[in-house]
């Protein structure tokens, strides 16, 4: 939902502020799964130690959500409300999952984990649900702005489809777009919240064939096992919030509000840093390959260097790589998708996601300002977007 002085805020041209690691869960093999023999693989009883063993990597992603006190304080510092991620201790209550207040921003909501059984215990920031003798625990592991709902499979018994009930509007549809992503949508085509592409690896470090399925509210993963699957298995569906800006918000309005994804394409290749807000893009679209030396700063004078390695992604979207030298260091991503809902809205999908934790009082400004950039960007392609579906704005 828009927030205030939204006009203003479309002026801003601010850093490349928020992005997502290169390095992140986010893939169909989780970063830094293991390639050690299975030999006396950790229980599923002990969270830290499985997912020590089979995927590394993202430990490191842990991010304590703040406490409703310490949000209280962030809000009336920033005028801004933080991500908040309220994690049960009865694996019958639901998560509950809130977004920062920013532009572009999802909206709130409640998720069971369908399996989760037992007594809830927490080490290093991770609620585990792992009753010893069952054959699947449920783990969840905080990270920046989302939650990583991850289940741990003992053995074949523990079956091939894991559930998670979302309380959400009546309607609520889910598409997947380039790069891997799944988002969820209400019946009115506003954004609601991210999954992280489905990925599942057995003891071995071996990815495992996996996908997502929606119906009514309720996401289920599937993963394929086999006889020579090796045990314990860890899959996650990741959710987590991000950016969509699109016409069928309130308050945004836009010249050609169905423009399509060829209309976009059109008009970035003709002028791209005619529409793309950050100081030191490049006039021609840019190249596979190709490095940006891109200007953090709102001033041309300043210097924040953002250096960025360009690449498409699958199907065709944009992504940035952080290079060496980025002020959110080396490794960093975030990905530009264009897409049109079944109405024929253009949207503006923004998937990003901090490298590094600078807390959560610099997170959420970054979320802001970078929420601001955004729908600036957005607003300049659907405001001159012509040879669209559908124009005059709404």
């Amino acid at each position: 939902m828009p927030i205030s002085h939204r006009l203003k805020l479309r002026l801003l041209t601010s850093a490349l502020a928020v992005v997502a690691t290169a390095a992140s869960a986010f893939i169909s093999t989780p970063a830094g799964a293991s390639t050690l023999p299975p030999d006396a693989p950790p229980s599923i009883t002990d969270p830290l130690g499985l997912i020590g063993r089979l995927a590394p990597g993202i430990l490191a992603e842990t991010s304590i959500p703040p406490t409703p006190a310490e949000a209280a304080a962030v809000e009336a510092e920033t005028g801004v409300a933080p991500f908040r991620a309220d994690l049960p201790t009865d694996p019958a209550h639901p998560l509950l999952l809130s977004p920062a207040e920013t532009e572009g921003a999802g909206l709130p909501v409640a998720v069971t984990i369908d399996g989760a059984r037992g007594q809830a215990r927490l080490e290093q920031g991770i609620t585990a649900f792992a009753d010893p003798g069952a054959s699947s625990a449920a783990y969840l592991q905080p990270v920046q702005n989302g939650v990583r709902m991850l289940t741990a499979l003992a053995d074949a018994t523990a079956g091939e489809d894991f559930s998670y009930t979302f309380d959400v509007p009546a309607g609520t549809y889910s598409t997947a777009l380039p790069g891997g992503d799944t988002i969820l949508s209400d019946a009115s085509h506003h954004y609601i919240g991210s999954l992280g592409e489905a990925w599942a690896v057995d003891a071995r470090g071996r990815a495992l064939p996996t996908s997502y399925s929606w119906s009514g509210s309720t996401l289920t993963q599937h993963v394929e096992l086999s006889a020579d699957t090796a045990y314990p298995v860890l899959i996650d569906p990741t959710w987590y919030y991000t950016y969509d800006f699109s016409a069928t918000l309130p308050g945004y309005h836009a010249t050609y509000p169905k423009a399509t994804d060829t209309a976009v394409d059109r008009l970035l290749h003709t002028c791209f840093n005619c529409y793309f807000p950050i100081n030191g893009a490049p006039r021609s679209y840019p190249f596979d390959g190709q490095v940006l030396l891109l200007n953090a700063s709102p001033f041309s004078l300043e210097l924040t260097a953002a250096p960025v390695l360009m690449q498409t992604a699958n199907q065709g979207a944009m992504q940035f790589v952080a290079q060496a030298g980025h002020f959110d260091g080396a490794g960093s991503m975030i990905t530009f998708s264009w897409y049109n809902d079944p109405s024929g809205y253009i949207h503006l999908y923004v998937h990003a996601k901090i490298l590094r934790d600078l807390g959560v009082f610099l997170n959420v400004q970054n979320s802001h300002i970078a929420g601001a950039n955004w729908l600036l960007y957005w607003q300049r392609v659907a405001d001159h977007a012509s040879g669209s579906s559908g124009g005059g704005g709404v």
